[in-house]
């Protein structure tokens, strides 16, 4: 799916061994996306690891206008 930020805002880091890595920020742009089994959203990257954006954060960007989502 694609996601497009629209605001700058923070997605967690996890590392491939599933362990926490800090936050990074999303600038403004289109992203590709998956939604996880726990309903969170990993944003793909070209390179490094992916980033999480968990699903409560981003139900609540959706209602701000700070991300949307096209499936």
């Amino acid at each position: 799916m694609q996601v497009y930020v629209t605001r700058n805002i923070s997605a967690r880091m996890r590392r491939n061994d599933g362990t926490d890595n800090g936050y990074k920020p999303l600038i403004p742009g289109k992203y590709e996306a998956n939604r996880t089994n726990d309903g969170a959203l990993e944003i793909l990257q070209s390179q490094g690891e992916p980033l999480y954006l968990l699903p409560f954060i981003w139900w609540e960007k959706m209602e701000l206008g700070d991300i949307m989502i096209a499936a």
